[in-house]
């Protein structure tokens, strides 16, 4: 909480917009702004000797902020879920984290074939992809898995519990000649993961240092299939958005091919070549999806045929626009029941007054 209030005024001098939480765990920050200002802030960040070694990693925002305002706040959690209980900061829960360089080996030998066999020539290692689902929708390591669980609070996977076995990766496993290649965007929802999976017994842990964004800035595409979906107006960066070099020299590598099992309409399960997420129309649901052309227009923007008849619809958004926040739309139809109340009301005024004009008079009194 003090840290919270003696960045704000340091803060509020620099042009950021975006989120930045704060509490006893550290710091998780998604943050735009003009070079000279993002920089300035992470340097005086750096100045602080809890984090001098901060990983910042950096992408373009060619259309200005990439979020509506700045968010400064102290959070009990810094990630959803409920993770406020787990000894991040013990060392000794941490898994070993890999260079960029060091990860990339490791995926080419997990990945590699056996011609003969046809199946992974690894069996001793298990790549997790531990991102909530929609981040693995639009792109993810060739090779990698991902548990069935999107909260930290009720995840089972690594248990090997008869009813979750089928969902966990993790299941029956020996724990301690497996080697668990963990990854995310950027490196925090590893070390929560770490922590409870070395809980839980598992020995050999590894995560990719600085998350996905890091990988790509040094890598490039190597092994990623797709897009990295960002917490913010983007939603997704194709992988030459971080290194512009590296796209020719692995021939389309990144590409969805066809017949890959992501990248599929949310409602029809059809292929798609376009990575790019849309909130569900229907205001109570507000899921996010990937959607083609056609189930867009046939399902008026909403998930599924129910979300159609649901009573706080909002209108399509033509092309890569997204919804603004939901009050805006709560008022909106508060403002159109109000003004459709009183059309209502002066068409019955109107209506009476070619009767009984006492009448009229009354309604407008009381009006």
């Amino acid at each position: 909480m003090n840290l919270v209030k003696v960045m704000k005024p340091k803060m509020s001098g620099f042009d950021i917009h975006g989120r930045v939480y704060i509490n006893e765990q550290g710091i998780n920050a998604q943050y735009s702004g003009p070079s000279k200002d993002a920089l300035a802030y992470v340097e005086w960040l750096r100045e602080d000797h809890r984090f001098s070694d901060i990983l910042v990693q950096i992408s373009p925002a060619s259309n200005g902020h990439a979020f509506p305002k700045l968010k400064l706040r102290y959070k009990p959690s810094l990630l959803e879920g409920g993770i406020s209980h787990i000894p991040l900061l013990d060392p000794l829960l941490r898994a070993t984290a890999l260079a960029p360089s060091e990860w990339r080996k490791r995926l080419e030998a997990v990945n590699k074939i056996d011609d003969a066999s046809n199946e992974n020539s690894n069996a001793n290692c298990i790549l997790l992809d531990v991102r909530n689902g929609y981040e693995w929708d639009v792109g993810h390591f060739r090779g990698a898995q991902r548990p069935d669980v999107d909260c930290f609070r009720s995840t089972s996977f690594g248990q090997s519990q008869s009813e979750v076995i089928v969902s966990d990766p993790l299941a029956n496993v020996d724990k301690e000649k497996t080697d668990i290649l963990m990854y995310c965007t950027g490196g925090i929802r590893c070390d929560v993961y770490s922590a409870i999976l070395r809980q839980r017994g598992f020995q050999n842990l590894y995560t990719l240092k600085g998350g996905v964004s890091h990988y790509l800035e040094k890598e490039g595409p190597m092994e990623w299939i797709g897009n990295l979906f960002v917490f913010d107006s983007r939603l997704s960066l194709p992988p030459s958005t971080y290194k512009t070099e590296a796209v020719s020299e692995t021939s389309g590598a990144h590409q969805v091919s066809e017949g890959s099992t992501f990248a599929r309409c949310y409602i029809c399960n059809s292929q798609l070549h376009e990575l790019r997420h849309r909130n569900c129309a229907n205001l109570d649901c507000n899921l996010l999806f990937l959607c083609c052309t056609q189930c867009l227009k046939d399902l008026r923007g909403c998930c599924c045929l129910d979300c159609t008849s649901a009573p706080r619809l909002r209108p399509v958004l033509p092309g890569h626009q997204r919804y603004k926040k939901w009050y805006i739309y709560r008022d909106m139809e508060l403002q159109t029941n109000s003004t459709a109340y009183r059309l209502r009301l002066i068409h019955h005024i109107i209506i009476l007054s070619t009767n009984l004009c006492i009448y009229a008079k009354i309604f407008l009194t009381l009006k």
